[in-house]
């Protein structure tokens, strides 16, 4: 039964969304779960605008008791005749084989469907939309709703997290949409100050200078704290970039958020052939260790008491294969 009326709620709510984009979308899946259902589309672009625009006009034809109609025909072409604006997964329906159960929202959306559906949307209650999934590489939006008694579970559920948000920043449901957008500036305001303060503090290294066999390497070693993994690894990658040195990147970071951990850098120029960074870390999985790459470049983690272990570990072992 809750199929039956999610499933009628879909065709609907796709064909609002039709209306607003003025196309015909193509529906490539619809799945029911036990407590909602989802629609996917293929669609570069949806915003939010339109979604709830939809929605609001699928509980308008809800309120109304718009009638839902089902028709049967023979044969494609001739659902096609009857309705030429149909929407239709053509491979999806010749598997059901004939007739051709078309589904018919009075005034609304016209598509062909071999599932059950109710004989009118006010049958649905109510319609939510839960939640809008852009699949970017597949050009498709997946979008969860749910309806009837669930939707009003789910709305009430939904009400109450808003309003925990609203006490969290110190918003009511009017001001807290412009609360969080603000909130939203500033985290983006702090991460460019983030970047800029441990580019700062990146470029006030001095590197170690290692000799051994005539040949003299520049290490960058240093631990930091609370600034940006994004920015540490930029720095890596430039150092190991310049093709005239002989150098290694070996940097520990402890961010405010993991206090426990410190995230690991550990990188050599091309130069440096006898050095696989990916080896020598995974040798130390033994002090708790975790990450990898390539020889050129590892990204990992390590308890923080054991940063000072790991970093002696990896330079005596470097000093050696030089």
């Amino acid at each position: 039964m809750h199929n039956k009326l999610a499933h009628t709620a879909e065709h609907a709510f796709i064909g609002s969304l039709q209306k607003s984009l003025g196309i015909t979308l193509n529906v490539r899946k619809v799945e029911h779960r036990k407590n909602d259902s989802s629609v996917i589309i293929k669609l570069e672009e949806l915003d939010l605008e339109t979604v709830i625009k939809a929605q609001r006009e699928v509980n308008s034809l809800i309120q109304c008791g718009r009638k839902v109609k089902s028709h049967l025909y023979e044969t494609l072409e001739e659902a096609k005749t009857r309705f030429p604006h149909i929407r239709i997964n053509e491979e999806r329906i010749k598997q059901c084989g004939p007739p051709i159960r078309v589904i018919e929202i009075e005034g609304h959306d016209i598509a062909a469907c071999a599932m059950d559906h109710a004989s009118n949307l006010c049958e649905c209650e109510f319609f939510l939309v839960t939640k809008v999934s852009n699949r970017e590489r597949e050009s498709e939006y997946e979008i969860d709703f749910t309806v009837k008694d669930q939707a009003k579970e789910a709305l009430t559920i939904l009400v109450w997290k808003l309003l925990g948000i609203c006490k969290e920043v110190g918003a009511n449901i009017n001001t807290v949409e412009n609360a969080v957008k603000r909130l939203n500036e500033e985290r983006r305001a702090n991460a460019i100050k983030l970047k800029r303060i441990t580019a700062e503090y990146l470029s006030k290294i001095v590197p170690k200078i290692i000799v051994k066999n005539n040949i003299k390497v520049n290490l960058f070693q240093e631990t930091f704290y609370g600034l940006d993994d994004e920015e540490i690894r930029s720095f890596a990658g430039k150092k190991i970039a310049d093709l005239d040195e002989k150098s290694i990147v070996l940097l520990a970071h402890i961010s405010i958020d993991n206090e426990e951990n410190a995230s690991i850098v550990f990188a050599r120029t091309d130069a440096l052939h006898s050095i696989d960074c990916n080896r020598l870390f995974r040798e130390s999985y033994s002090l708790g260790g975790r990450g990898g790459g390539k020889a050129t470049f590892v990204t990992g983690v390590i308890k923080k008491e054991k940063v000072g272990e790991l970093v002696k570990h990896i330079i005596t072992d470097v000093t050696n294969l030089l």
